[in-house]
């Protein structure tokens, strides 16, 4: 390796380092933002702080009244869990709104890898990344947790134990099961940018299906909020079908895309040939 691809290298993760930091910090505002918002900002423009409730209070109560089975009752075993619940649902949230940005700083970041023809593509990035993020998400949301509840629910129901959880493992299941499936379901670009920049073959990905989806159960045992067989079948069917989809979208892609060397190495010949036809030029 020489010194200039060794600068190169530092100056690739120094770029990398700055961009994550940006992000950081975004993310921090925006968290902070959402815990300090009050649910009634017109008695906080009228300067009465009595009733002053935060918003983040009511997000709360609406998670549990969405996803608790009927009959389960939440307790907070320390004083400092009730704190934590409404810093980890913030954070949650604010990535959730943080992340177009989020998508644009990586676009940013992987755009000097990508053909010219490519770079253009960033607002189209933005949407699909966030897109995928945000349907991720709502499968988590409507589908994985609320079953994840139900099957879990159902062995204490069976057990005859009294239904109390705790609160902090409830919203670790909530917010890791919508952070996890949202990122999963993402993906499928980090595939599209290594087949667009030559670094894996589309025909890699259709050879290897049965060692992804090995890989994908393993994936999901940690993606997913409980250890149960059920939930990692609800998060990887889903992802697998999507990864089909997404490689049957590489494949015509890659039929008409038309890869620039060829062209320039073609324009090359031709000027060599008609060099040599003609040996006044």
């Amino acid at each position: 390796m020489t010194v200039d691809e060794e600068q190169s290298i530092w100056d690739h993760l120094e770029e990398l380092a700055t961009r994550l930091r940006r992000v950081i910090i975004v993310i921090v505002i925006a968290t902070v933002a959402i815990i300090s918002m009050p649910s009634n900002p017109a008695e906080i423009l009228k300067l009465n702080l009595s009733g002053y409730r935060p918003l983040i209070s009511l997000i709360l109560e609406y998670i549990q009244d969405s996803l608790l089975p009927d009959g389960v009752n939440l307790i907070a075993f320390n004083w400092l869990d009730t704190f934590y619940i409404y810093f980890m649902v913030a954070f949650v949230l604010g990535m959730l709104v943080t992340m177009p940005y989020m998508a644009f700083e990586l676009y940013q970041f992987i755009a000097p890898a990508l053909y010219p023809s490519e770079r253009s593509r960033m607002y189209a990035f933005i949407v699909v990344v966030t897109g995928l993020f945000t349907v991720g998400a709502l499968y988590a949301w409507f589908i994985l947790l609320p079953t994840t509840f139900r099957v879990l629910y159902n062995f204490v129901y069976q057990s005859r134990v009294l239904p109390f959880f705790s609160i902090k493992d409830f919203y670790d299941m909530v917010s890791f099961g919508l952070l996890g499936s949202g990122l999963f379901y993402t993906f499928p670009v980090i595939i599209y940018f290594l087949v667009a920049a030559d670094l894996i073959m589309v025909q890699t990905l259709k050879e290897n299906r049965k060692q992804l989806f090995l890989a994908l159960l393993i994936i999901t045992a940690v993606f997913t909020p409980d250890p149960t067989p059920f939930s990692m079948l609800l998060m990887s069917i889903p992802f697998y079908i999507l990864y089909e989809i997404t490689i049957q979208v590489l494949s015509r892609v890659k039929k008409e895309k038309k890869d620039p060397a060829i062209d320039i190495g073609i324009q090359a010949s031709r000027e060599m040939l008609s060099r040599q036809q003609d040996p006044d030029t």
